[in-house]
């Protein structure tokens, strides 16, 4: 059998050379009529079309790196930007309390700025997204004409003026990398609210790494320094503000996450200006409940110069950025960013405080940054691990981990 199939084999390899010579020109029309209907190879086998078919064009798709290197660009940028943005705020809002001025701006005063140039922004871009027209009526039907939906970011608004001028408070109290640090509570709050208020649970690595998180802090607190001190600073009373600050901004964070869901679509930038109705009013109101003598006699930029106007800025910019950024950058990236703030805020604080870190504040750091990664970043963590040991887990190993 296997001599058989030799032989055809054999046969049908030398077949074509002895047509050539039994018939030189008719095998050479045969090549030539195969040539001309090499543009037949460019059509589907199917070359007739049945009846009640319907052709389904498909538009040709080409693959590139310019779409992944845009994506990496801006990640990139948002990377950098979010390094600097958190450092740069830390160490400007130390700096105007903790220098040495003949008048000490008012905290209430700064965050009510704060307050009325986030509006500005966002009126601006919300007037960017809409034409002039309906700029106008785009106010009026999702600010106006829906107050229950705008009734619902009331008190998110007012809980973030509380937040931001306990923040001034803890600034006043302690160094800028103290400070930094200390203000990663919010993490611990937030997971302890999201528990309680949205019924979520979490894993036993995201509870080892709030304890971690609580732990580094609490070194931190424990460190001895000898930085430069202003008369009347009191680590204690800061720590309480941030504590507390931190709380208030955990609280308001699920909440504001919570009452969103089911409200009506409402864009970034118009939210923000539905919850500056509540903010200007309630931090103006802010002014004169705690500093009411100080304005009266002094007006309301008493002590303000560039310093001062820099650092409301920054922090009206920041504070909308944050949202651009959760948007564009992964856990991994606002890791990393909030990390090395945390290192530049300590050396900041080392030339423009004569602030000397400890051990113990160092440990306490390094537990920090660890537990940053660790609570919202090991699923990606465990994945990159894997894929180095050629073990690609599934999306749900992956969130089970």
């Amino acid at each position: 059998m296997f001599c058989s199939l030799y032989i055809i084999a054999s046969i049908c390899e030398v077949f074509p050379y002895i047509l050539f010579l039994k018939d030189p020109s008719g095998f050479a029309n045969r090549i030539n009529s195969m040539s001309r209907n090499d543009d037949d190879d460019k059509h589907p086998l199917l070359h007739s079309t049945p009846e009640g078919s319907v052709k389904i064009p498909v538009a040709s798709v080409s693959i590139g790196r310019e779409a992944t290197q845009t994506k990496g660009n801006m990640k990139t940028t948002i990377l950098v930007w979010l390094t600097l943005q958190n450092s740069i705020h830390t160490l400007l809002i130390r700096y105007s309390r903790a220098r040495e001025v003949d008048a000490m701006f008012v905290s209430t005063v700064a965050v009510w700025l704060t307050e009325v140039i986030k509006c500005f922004i966002c009126l601006f871009l919300v007037a960017q997204e809409e034409t002039p027209r309906r700029f106008i009526y785009a106010l009026k039907t999702q600010i106006l004409e829906q107050p229950f939906d705008t009734l619902k970011v009331c008190i998110p608004a007012m809980i973030y003026i509380v937040q931001n001028n306990l923040f001034y408070v803890a600034a006043s109290h302690l160094d800028a990398a103290t400070f930094m640090i200390t203000s990663q509570l919010k993490i611990f709050t937030a997971a302890i609210f999201t528990v309680i208020i949205l019924r979520r649970s979490l894993n036993t690595t995201q509870w080892f790494a709030l304890g971690v998180l609580f732990v580094g802090v609490s070194l931190v607190q424990l460190q001895g320094t000898a930085s430069k001190t202003m008369d009347g600073e009191s680590p204690f009373t800061g720590f309480v503000a941030v504590v507390v600050a931190c709380c208030l901004s955990g609280f308001a964070g699920i909440y504001f996450e919570k009452i969103l869901k089911g409200s009506a679509p409402v864009s970034l930038w118009m939210r923000n200006v539905q919850m500056a109705v509540f903010a200007i009013p309630s931090s103006f109101l802010a002014i004169y409940m705690q500093d009411a003598k100080t304005v009266n006699e002094y007006g309301l930029l008493y002590g303000f110069d560039s310093i001062v106007w820099l650092t409301v800025l920054w922090y009206g910019i920041g504070g909308l950025s944050v949202a651009v950024c959760i948007k564009y950058a992964d856990n991994i990236a606002k890791n990393f960013a909030t990390s090395v703030a945390i290192v530049l805020s300590t050396i900041g604080s080392m030339f423009l405080f004569d602030f000397i870190p400890s051990l113990t504040f160092l440990l306490g750091a390094a537990l920090v940054i660890f537990s940053i990664f660790l609570y919202s970043s090991h699923q990606s963590m465990v994945a990159a691990l894997g894929r180095l040991r050629g073990e690609i887990p599934t999306t749900k190993e992956a969130f089970c981990l």
